[in-house]
């Protein structure tokens, strides 16, 4: 319905039967909210919707996707995406929501993945990246030929004659000063003429560049070696030469003194039933005669003992002609050292008079040390049941056999 103002006049002409609205402006309102972000776009990005492990290089992965509008239908293997946290992967197959995806081998990308086993979390960006550029054009002919010899750092299949240093096991590298030129060698061994310096006892050498003089050694000296020459002791010389060192004693050998005794009976001395002689002692047996040799080297015959004149060892033999007296005798023969130890004594045995037959020869030998010149010994017989007869040629000998 048209209206218009109101006249100045207080009337319009001429005048409408219906009342006529005037709009005028009020105050300006405050300012409405922001509204929310628009959802993401097609054909533009999508998120992973699983973490996923970064695969070596050459190998896949199935990777889950929020969508796959945002791939172009083309070939698979032709395009890259670019995924956030890890780097560029080929896509190789997309099955629904699910995008194979290739870590390009070694070499083929300017700028390396993130390393195999690294965990890419969910909710990462993932875009396209493109397709595969066209292959270059070959290189101009140039380089080292390929028939050359060389020797490279790691081997080079395009140089089928070059060496690798990294492929030597054994041998030696020497170079010819500051031409540049130098050989390799597979020998076992480095050459003498190739080896200088002074190599330390940690590695296997002596850590001495001194040339030794005549009959010095290597002495060890708690943390290496020391040159040094040998040092002679009491009644000692020494004489050094080239590749030589002669030890000699000054001191005259002492002469050994000898010593030997024997005592042997030349009658009977009867040892009562239940007693304990010396058959070779004057002093048991006062009517006893014997026979002996050196017997002023240490005998007393008084008493029937021998004392060592000098310390040492001494050989002890003694030999009985024993014959039972009435009956069966029970006898014990000992060795007794300083009159208090039995350093030696048979085992009890019996001798009889039944007939000249049972005559019964007992003999032992023992060595024994003399650790001082007062160190005596002497033979007892001890006799049970009846008595024994120590008949003619029962001996004691004694010889000092070393000092």
């Amino acid at each position: 319905m048209p209206s218009q103002l109101i006249s100045s006049t207080g009337c319009c002409q001429p005048c409408d039967s219906d009342p006529i609205v005037v709009n005028t402006p009020g105050p300006q309102g405050n300012p409405g909210t922001n509204g929310t972000n628009g959802a993401n776009g097609e054909n533009a990005f999508s998120y992973t919707t699983a973490s996923f492990v970064v695969p070596t290089f050459g190998a896949s992965v199935v990777v889950p996707v929020a969508n796959t509008s945002f791939l172009p239908e083309s070939v698979a293997g032709q395009f890259f995406v670019s995924v956030q946290g890890c780097g560029y992967l080929q896509v190789t197959s997309v099955d629904g929501l699910l995008v194979t995806l290739q870590n390009p081998l070694a070499g083929v990308l300017g700028v390396p993945n993130a390393i195999p086993t690294t965990v890419i979390p969910l909710g990462s960006l993932i875009t396209l990246s493109g397709a595969i550029g066209a292959t270059g054009a070959a290189g101009v002919a140039g380089g080292a030929p390929s028939a050359g010899t060389y020797i490279l750092r790691v081997p080079d299949a395009a140089l089928a004659s070059a060496t690798a240093l990294n492929s030597f096991s054994s041998g030696y590298i020497k170079t010819q000063g500051s031409s540049g030129s130098g050989f390799l060698s597979t020998v076992a061994t480095v050459p003498v003429g190739d080896i200088s310096g002074v190599l330390p006892v940690a590695k296997g050498g002596t850590n001495v560049a001194t040339v030794p003089t005549n009959g010095q050694l290597l002495i060890g000296n708690g943390t290496g070696y020391t040159l040094a020459s040998l040092t002679a002791g009491s009644n000692i010389t020494i004489t050094p030469g080239a590749g030589t060192i002669s030890i000699a004693s000054t001191a005259s050998g002492a002469a050994f003194s000898y010593v030997t005794f024997t005592r042997r009976l030349t009658g009977n001395n009867l040892i009562a039933s239940g007693a304990t002689k010396n058959p070779f002692s004057l002093g048991d047996f006062p009517s006893g005669s014997w026979a002996g040799i050196d017997t002023a080297s240490g005998f007393t015959a008084a008493t029937g003992r021998f004392t060592a004149p000098y310390t040492g060892y001494y050989k002890i033999d003694a030999v009985f002609n024993l014959l039972g007296n009435t009956g069966v005798a029970s006898v014990i023969v000992f060795l007794r050292k300083n009159g208090i130890t039995n350093v030696f004594q048979t085992q009890e045995f019996n001798a009889t008079n039944a007939s000249p037959q049972s005559l019964i020869p007992v003999s032992f030998s023992y060595i024994d040390q003399a650790t001082a010149i007062t160190d005596y010994y002497e033979i007892l017989i001890q006799t049970t049941g009846f008595g024994v007869n120590v008949a003619t040629g029962s001996s004691f000998s004694i010889q000092r056999i070393q000092a």
